[in-house]
């Protein structure tokens, strides 16, 4: 069939004007008001009049119509031929994620002829032109990437693989051979609840044995741990200053360290605006709000991908290159990163690389401690710790609220970069006890050399105690935990957010990433709820993979620079399809559709 691609700039991502989730390729468009409809809505729409155009229509378990008769009603087949190919793939109850479109809007139908009105003037269409089918993408693309899969494949040897790891199902041999073999480690807690442990292997061992026994695993959406993914004697050339410095060198254009850059302040996941240079001076130094309180604070889209990307290719190759399960994860070059396949101008926010710098402490005071939220991603994504400090600012008296003449003595930076900063130049011999600094900084806080003083002061040694301690906690639940989880946060909503006006509006509150789970929180889990997630730290050089679907939550035990991969591995595509159709029927404000990947359509 000859169908008009849509005209779009490469740096643009269309989205559906009614559940306003983004759009791949395939679509219905309004010639007259050029209202844009998803598939996923239009198989909505006729679902809602089966009981009208059963029998003349093919519905969504008819069969999949010949698309090489050019007729009006072959055109007007074709859609739901689509979602018969789509549920075929992954069945679902046909009601359990419908929108509820008919309830909406009863005066959207299904013409006689098959085809679909454009949206009432309600819904934001004109309601009277009929909706075409039109595409984004060449229309050859897909039949390009079947051929290049059946020459990769061509030669290649199938292996089957059994339900689950038969060497790591017995804990009897879990405890003996663990660390020294398989390199299994038990969760803590995990007594009582089968399958609480981890799969953690070596990279070198890895690389020896290849990725079956990876797969065993990864196959049954468990979290998966690479050690010694790098030396950490490299994690030196990871601090902040020296990625600043990096991306200094392949600019064009110097960068300014007093541009203003955003952060997330952890204490009540809020958006704050503060100058680079005095985040970086705060990774080890610690950093006070205008309460006199320590913040706790991560960087937020710095450095943008593509200047990241370029940062990695010139300054860092050597970690691309020996970065563990490459064919999984590169955004470009792996095989078997389904993210890869996609054509070059497909905008998928949610994959590819990112840098991650928080600010992070051992101390737990409370709400203000430096965490990711529980969240779940549609995609696989991978957490590498290549950097972490102490914070120096860390005595008991600067985790109490600061008098006010303490503040006003320039003790406190402001969190609003427009503000004035009182006191920057400080008077290194006049300092209080509490404000601990190296005594080898130059007398400027904004220079370059105290930031190089205050960054690399607090590296970890490539032996003795101190290389052992670790970055950042972590807590992973399974898959099947998802529907325990969603009770639990919908029934303690309140309590879990601390808010008593916080109301729930999703029948998925795991999407909302609102909330931490604390000990206590996760004890009532698994006393009332029988759930509990795997429990593990993360050290310099690991790096953890965490399948589609999984919800996680990782609190920082120090600073951190953490590099993220996503990508989307054959293994997780159901789950990410199922994920993508909740998803769908959020509100339409909702952020977690602003992220999702569109998996259905693929």
């Amino acid at each position: 069939m000859d169908i008009i691609r849509a005209k779009m700039n490469s740096d643009e991502q269309m989205c559906c004007d009614f559940c306003k989730v983004p759009v791949f390729d395939y679509h219905r468009h309004c010639p007259r008001c050029l209202y844009d409809l998803c598939l996923d809505c239009c198989r909505d729409i006729r679902r809602s009049q089966t009981n009208v155009v059963r029998g003349e229509y093919a519905e969504s378990k008819g069969p999949v119509v010949e698309t090489n008769k050019d007729s009006a009603s072959d055109r007007a087949r074709l859609e739901p031929s689509a979602a018969s190919v789509n549920d075929k793939l992954f069945p679902q109850p046909i009601d359990a994620n419908d929108i509820g479109i008919r309830s909406l809007f009863p005066t959207w139908r299904v013409n006689n002829d098959g085809s679909i009105t454009c949206g009432p003037h309600e819904a934001g269409g004109c309601g009277s032109s009929k909706l075409v089918l039109r595409r984004i993408f060449k229309i050859n693309w897909i039949g390009k990437l079947v051929k290049s899969s059946q020459e990769m494949v061509n030669g290649c040897k199938a292996h089957d693989l059994e339900n689950g790891c038969s060497s790591c199902n017995d804990s009897r041999r879990l405890d003996s051979i663990g660390r020294h073999n398989f390199g299994l480690s038990k969760c803590s807690d995990s007594d009582g609840i089968d399958g609480n442990s981890v799969y953690s292997s070596v990279l070198e061992n890895l690389k020896y044995e290849g990725i079956v026994h990876f797969r065993k695993h990864w196959i049954n959406g468990e979290p998966v741990i690479i050690r010694n993914a790098f030396e950490p004697s490299l994690s030196s050339s990871w601090d902040p200053l020296s990625i600043w410095r990096g991306i200094q060198e392949i600019m064009d254009e110097k960068l300014d360290e007093n541009a203003i850059v955003k952060a997330v302040d952890c204490s009540n996941q809020s958006e704050v605006h503060i100058k680079l240079n005095q985040f970086i001076k705060g990774y080890s130094d610690g950093h006070k709000g205008e309460d006199g309180k320590l913040m706790m604070l991560k960087l937020k889209d710095w450095p943008p991908v593509s200047v990241l990307e370029e940062f990695l290719l010139c300054q860092r190759p050597e970690f691309i290159v020996n970065f563990p399960l490459v064919d999984f994860i590169h955004s470009k070059w792996g095989f078997l990163n389904l993210a890869a396949k996609l054509p070059p101008d497909a905008l998928q926010s949610e994959v590819g690389l990112k840098l991650l710098i928080a600010y992070g402490r051992q101390q737990q005071p409370g709400k203000s401690d430096s965490v990711t939220n529980l969240m779940v991603k549609m995609g696989d994504v991978v957490h590498m710790l290549m950097h972490r400090a102490e914070m120096r600012y860390l005595c008991p008296k600067s985790l109490q609220p600061e008098r006010p003449e303490r503040i006003a003595n320039g003790m406190a930076v402001h969190v609003n970069a427009h503000a004035p900063v009182q006191n920057l130049n400080l008077d290194m011999g006049e300092q209080s006890p509490e404000h601990t600094v190296s005594k080898s900084w130059s007398p400027s806080v904004g220079s370059s050399a105290e930031l190089l003083s205050s960054s690399h002061s607090e590296q970890p040694k490539t032996n003795g105690v101190e290389r052992s301690q670790p970055g950042a906690l972590w807590d992973v639940f399974r898959r099947q935990d998802v529907p325990m989880l969603n009770k639990y946060l919908a029934s303690n909503w309140e309590e879990l957010t601390n808010n008593s006006q916080a109301m729930l509006s999703v029948k998925h509150p795991i999407y909302d990433q609102a909330v931490y789970l604390r000990e206590h929180h996760k004890r009532v889990l698994k006393d009332q709820y029988g759930i509990e997630p795997r429990t593990f730290e993360q050290h310099i050089g690991e790096a953890v993979f965490i399948p589609a679907g999984c919800p996680y939550q990782v609190k920082n035990l120090q600073s951190t620079v953490q590099l993220a991969l996503d990508f989307l591995s054959p293994e997780s595509l159901r789950e990410s399809a199922r994920m993508g159709q909740e998803i769908r029927c959020l509100p339409n404000h909702h952020n977690a559709k602003l992220k999702m990947l569109e998996v259905p359509h693929n």
